[in-house]
């Protein structure tokens, strides 16, 4: 409990002085960081269709205000190969609302709630590989740092896993995205893994940390490499309850387009 106070005031801290001196002056250049998401939603009326390569993915969500999203998501395993196809086995759904729009000493700030994890679906724990978010509330904020940037951070809890599993608690997540210039950028994200980690937990205390690259090639289509799971924090020991292949703990990359438009 002292460590997330902790990374909670060194947070708050980081925040606060970075929006003494900064005004936002560029676009965000999507509404997730790359697997978790910003604190920031699209237009009115704004759409966006979204593809993950490995596993497949398809997204598809719709601002009906500058402040309410939603969307659905649906894929499986082994989609593109000669394997068979392991869907998922049910439709997933994210709401997001944003409470607070970003402003010279305020980050933005949104809630939210999103089903959608990432990798295999286990049935026998009812997860997946990396849990949804579940209910959430995330900050996002851009500043004068390192010749400006974008820092997110944010509070989750999921429903996701069986009673196998210490499910229970507030896990902590954070992100980053530095632009290079108007059309790249560099991004990271890291979630603490606090409601995942244990001898009853798949995660193995690490965390799950992520890598990526953002590429805008124009405002409609934008294309991301991603890398994820670097820590490697999935549990493969077989001595304990709750593990999971050798094969599934390594860093996995993986490719996403996404699409967006007005209606």
């Amino acid at each position: 409990m002292r460590s997330v106070t902790l990374l909670l005031l060194l947070f708050a801290l980081v925040f606060s002085v970075g929006a003494q001196s900064f005004t936002p002056l560029n676009t965000p250049s999507g509404t997730d960081i790359l697997l978790f998401p910003s604190a920031y939603t699209g237009q009115k009326g704004q759409y966006e269709m979204h593809i993950e390569m490995s596993p497949f993915r398809t997204h598809a969500a719709v601002s009906l205000t500058n402040r309410l999203m939603l969307g659905v998501s649906y894929g499986g395993e082994n989609v593109i190969g000669n394997e068979e196809i392991d869907w998922y086995p049910r439709v997933e759904f994210l709401i997001k609302y944003n409470l607070f729009e970003e402003r010279y000493a305020m980050p933005a700030l949104s809630v939210g709630y999103s089903s959608i994890g990432w990798g295999k679906y286990i049935d026998g724990l009812e997860r997946y590989l990396i849990k949804s978010r579940g209910f959430y509330a995330v900050a996002s904020k851009e500043m004068n740092l390192f010749g400006g940037m974008v820092l997110h951070g944010g509070v989750n809890y999921t429903t996701e896993a069986t009673d196998l599993e210490e499910k229970d608690g507030i896990n902590i997540f954070f992100g980053g995205e530095k632009k290079l210039n108007e059309e790249l950028s560099l991004l990271a994200e890291w979630d603490l893994g606090l409601n995942d980690n244990g001898e009853t937990c798949l995660g193995d205390g690490k965390g799950y940390f992520n890598l990526g690259a953002r590429w805008t090639f124009v405002p409609e289509l934008i294309i991301d490499f991603h890398l994820i799971n670097l820590f490697g924090n999935f549990n493969t020991d077989p001595e304990d309850g709750v593990m999971i292949g050798e094969e599934y703990n390594k860093i996995a990359r993986n490719v996403t387009i996404t699409y967006r438009a007005f209606f």
